[in-house]
């Protein structure tokens, strides 16, 4: 059970962890966040979470005083209040107590948030999941916004459609799951994955680094031409690693099964996690 949360720099009871009605990622979804996970109370991969958070902030032109040590040292203050083992984590920053409804305020709020989520399943990575293609791209997609607007709406589709997650393309090309970065493996096992209108990864520039120690590795567009003639396809978060995509709509990716390039990006992915609990400070 959670029973703290961080707000403003400050532990607070989970109970009084409260925000005014004018805070501007209430009343424009003016915000931004970062998300990680929690193994064994040490919090993954936390110093390139906290660098990009610092980075959103300043593309949002966010007031964020704290450094990376310091984010660092709240952050885990609040997982040995909560005895907390396992799980993810959010960080939060909005655009503050806005004077006229529409502009950040000076002071921006920070919230730090403990939570349990649900893995994908075994099964999940031995068979594969289904994407829906969705034509969208989103707005300053550099940055991990607050806004889910997209997917959220469009939840009761992917539902019915029998997938996961939807797929964005714009002109042609895939760019992005809702959640997730995306790659395809050609049939010389090149890994393949997109670099216009796509956030860059914490997941994704560690599948990168892990995989050209072994494959040849491209980033450039995908078009849907590309995506249908793939071998193996699969998406890479903080909460799934890397996971394989075997249908797209109505058509199959290869063989309709996890990949053995998936697999291994997989393994690869989950030692190196393992590695960095081992060795965290």
């Amino acid at each position: 059970m959670i029973n703290y949360y961080c707000v403003n720099g400050k532990i607070v009871n989970a109970e009084n962890a409260k925000v005014k009605i004018t805070d501007l990622g209430l009343i424009r979804g003016y915000g931004i966040f970062d998300f990680l996970k929690v193994e064994k109370s040490i919090p993954l991969f936390i110093e390139p979470h906290m660098e990009r958070f610092q980075n959103s902030a300043k593309e949002m032109e966010l007031e964020l005083s704290y450094s990376v040590e310091q984010l660092k040292k709240m952050v885990m203050k609040l997982i040995a209040k909560n005895n907390f083992k396992k799980g993810g984590m959010k960080i939060i920053l909005t655009g503050g107590y806005s004077s006229d409804g529409y502009l950040p305020s000076k002071k921006s709020n920070l919230f730090i948030l403990l939570s349990t989520f649900k893995s994908p399943t075994k099964k999940n990575y031995q068979e594969g999941i289904k994407l829906m293609l969705h034509q969208h791209f989103r707005d300053i997609s550099t940055v991990k916004t607050t806004n889910y607007i997209v997917p959220i709406r469009l939840a009761k589709v992917i539902k019915a459609a029998k997938a996961k997650d939807i797929l964005y393309h714009w002109d042609g090309k895939v760019s992005e799951s809702s959640r997730a970065n995306f790659f395809i493996v050609k049939n010389n096992n090149t890994i393949v994955t997109s670099t216009n209108f796509v956030l860059k990864g914490i997941t994704r520039k560690r599948t990168l680094a892990i995989a050209r120690k072994h494959y040849k590795v491209v980033e450039k567009d995908i078009s849907l031409r590309e995506l249908k003639n793939a071998k193996e396809a699969f998406v890479t978060s903080t909460t799934k690693g890397a996971l394989a995509v075997v249908k797209i709509d109505d058509f199959k990716i290869g063989n309709g099964k996890q990949g053995k390039v998936t697999s291994h990006i997989h393994e690869l992915l989950v030692k190196e996690a393992k590695n960095y609990i081992k060795n965290f400070k």
